[in-house]
């Protein structure tokens, strides 16, 4: 555990952030080898200390080993694989052509890191969501202040041990705290903002962004739907849904928020979600379900469960541990559709008329992800293109989030920005276009006197 200060004043951010701007500009992190480097020895630290995270992660939220593992330690080990291994590819400038009358020339584009920046990351996955970023920052060729969240305490302690002994803190550091070091983070300049988390904090981070003129990705979150079609099989598409919805005890902003079901297949849907839970966690719910990270936080989604839902076990407000739960019944006028839910409950809503309930959906805030179950591509496909999303998947949930090969982030409400593999690396760097040319006679400059010269100028480039 890191006994690291919790207490803005007990950091000197101002000189934390002049001491990496001169790191920056002494050039050492433009080195692609010094990049790959770093990330290596990141790789070989959480290799080293995977136990210790899964520990920290079961301390935290209550996290089964296995779900820990699988998206967090092994996820954040794969991605760092990617990067090691594309890198140089990624960061070659490319040639692009040139117009006739520029020659002799020769034009390239060329990723630049951007300086100093800010990543501010969430408690529902506090490794890998500190670390993606952090990855892709760094193979950028920037430096970092990360800030983890004091939500999640033990997993925030244990990624500055590491980071620590993995990087220079003129490089890459780690700040611990609250809202108040939060606040005076808003207060310093930047050159990159990173920031995961609510809607509402969202928006500070984008307004201190503003103030600086530097860009910023938004990772944030919304109701994310699941349209279940006539067509589509009830059994596959339960297990799909329901695997997917109590990961992590829902505390996943990607996770289905709520289903629409045809009415027709509405108590059929029921019956195999009910049978679904209880297959999962009828024997012992509390080993195999991580807990809500807080009481405000287990307060609040309680409010949400009417007495008519259907809940496996018992909850348990001392561990936190709130019972897997389907809401049969519900409408959208229901309380836990007012509010992203972001727990183990589950409303689902009987339709008559998909075209409405499409139509609806439309208008509804854009959400980080939307999922459509159907054997027809053109219903897919209508969805889809009605629906605005961050990300779509068709037949299946939270895979296309999975997959480093694929951009990740929201869209309007729900964030701006993509990163993950290569999209984290262009996200992270600037376009910086460069062209050379050499001291030859040139026909084609344009200078006065001008005389005649535009009408042979309109005549040559026809």
């Amino acid at each position: 555990m890191s006994d690291s200060p919790t207490d803005p004043d007990d950091y000197d951010l101002k000189a934390l952030l002049e001491a990496q701007r001169a790191y920056f500009r002494l050039g050492s992190t433009r080195s692609v080898d010094f990049r790959k480097e770093r990330l290596v020895g990141l790789e070989n630290e959480l290799v080293k200390r995977s136990d210790d995270l899964l520990a920290a992660l079961a301390s935290d939220l209550g996290k089964p080993a296995l779900e820990a593992y699988v998206s967090e330690v092994f996820f954040s080990i794969a991605e760092l694989r990617l990067v090691v291994k594309k890198l140089s590819r990624w960061a070659k400038p490319k040639r692009v052509g040139n117009p006739f009358y520029y020659w002799p020339a020769r034009s390239e584009i060329r990723h630049e890191p951007y300086g100093n920046t800010l990543i501010v990351a969430p408690w529902n996955y506090p490794i890998q969501l500190s670390l993606s970023p952090l990855i892709a920052a760094v193979a950028a060729g920037n430096t970092v202040v990360l800030k983890p969240s004091e939500l999640a305490p033990a997993s925030s302690a244990i990624l500055a041990d590491i980071i620590k002994a993995v990087f220079n803190p003129q490089h890459v550091a780690v700040v611990e705290g609250g809202a108040e070091l939060g606040k005076t983070l808003l207060e310093q300049s930047f050159d990159y903002w990173f920031y995961t988390g609510s809607e509402r904090v969202g928006r500070l981070y984008g307004e201190a962004a503003a103030k600086c003129l530097a860009p910023i990705t938004l990772e944030l979150g919304g109701k994310c739907p699941v349209v279940v079609a006539g067509d589509a099989p009830i059994e596959a598409t339960v297990e799909r849904i329901m695997t997917t919805k109590f990961f992590n005890a829902g505390q996943t902003c990607i996770a289905p928020d709520f289903v629409l079901v045809p009415s027709h297949q509405h108590k059929a849907f029921v019956e195999a979600a009910k049978a679904a839970l209880e297959s999962a966690f009828a024997e012992d719910p509390r080993e195999n379900l991580a807990h809500i990270v807080n009481e405000d936080h287990y307060d609040r989604i309680r409010s949400l469960i009417p007495l008519e839902a259907i809940r496996i076990g018992q909850d348990n407000p001392e561990e936190r541990f709130l019972a897997p739960t389907l809401i049969p019944y519900s409408t959208w006028e229901s309380p836990a559709m007012q509010e992203e839910i972001f727990g183990p409950v589950l409303p689902i809503i009987p339709y008559h008329d998909i075209d409405e309930e499409i139509e609806r959906l439309s208008r509804m805030p854009s959400p980080l992800a939307l999922y459509v179950f159907s054997k027809q591509n053109d219903f897919l496909e209508a969805v889809a293109a009605a629906v605005p999303s961050g990300s779509i998947c068709f037949n299946d949930v939270i895979k296309q989030a999975t997959n480093l090969e694929l951009p990740f982030g929201g869209v309007g409400a729900s964030g701006m920005g993509r990163y993950r593999g290569k999209a984290g690396y262009e996200a992270f760097s600037y376009e910086r276009a460069v062209t050379k040319r050499w001291f030859c006679k040139d026909p084609f400059l344009v200078k006065p006197p001008y005389g005649d010269r535009l009408e042979k100028l309109r005549k040559l480039m026809k």
